[in-house]
Order: C-alpha cells, then structure tokens, then sequence
C-alpha cells in the first residue's frame, strides 16, 4: 500500500469515528521544531489538524498517531491500517513539564 493510499484508509477511519481531518498550512516562524499537527478538541470535539505542506509519510504517521487515542477493537481494519496505528501508539509523547515554583517568601535574585 502506498504512502498515500495508507493517509485515505486513516482519513476514512477518522470519519468513521466522526473526527474531522483538516489541512493547514503551519507558520513555521513560531516553531523551530518541525510542525506536523496532531489530535486536538475544538469546542470539545475531537478534530486532526495536519500541515499540508508536509508529504504523505508526515500525514500517516501524524494521523495514526492521533487515531491510536481511540478504542478501535470493534471496528475492522486491514491489518497494515492496524498495525501502523499500533505501531505510531507505541511512540511516546513527551507530556510538558510544570513550570518552576518558587516558595512565597523567598527572593530570587
């Protein structure tokens, strides 16, 4: 299966899920990393954001990443569909770290 072929299955997956997949292109003058999207809520639905300007490797890995947050056991996949998802799930996503606390009373200079 092609690169491309692969981004439709995930596309249609997504659908099926009712997650909305949408394509923009990303200002890079924010970011010094590599910006390819990912699972975000907008107004407390689920939506995929991708950047359009990436090619379609960026697309199925960004992709079955964020589809790999959803219980897909009842839903029938070919197996190369399942095994990227499984496969991008395993990744692991760093979480943000907390900022610094600092205790009242105490002066930092």
């Amino acid at each position: 299966m092609q690169p491309s072929e692969l981004v439709s299955a995930l596309e249609a997956l997504a659908a099926r899920l009712g997650v909305p997949v949408r394509y923009d292109i990303f200002d890079r003058s924010l970011s010094k990393n590599r910006l390819c999207g990912g699972l975000c809520r907008l107004r407390g639905q689920p939506i995929i954001v991708l950047d359009a300007s990436l090619g379609p490797p960026e697309h199925v890995a960004t992709l079955a990443r964020a589809l790999a947050t959803f219980d897909l056991d009842a839903i029938y996949l070919p197996p190369l569909v399942r095994a990227t998802i499984h496969a991008q799930g395993k990744v692991r996503v760093l979480a943000p770290r907390p900022l610094a606390r600092v205790k009242p009373g105490r002066s930092h200079s």
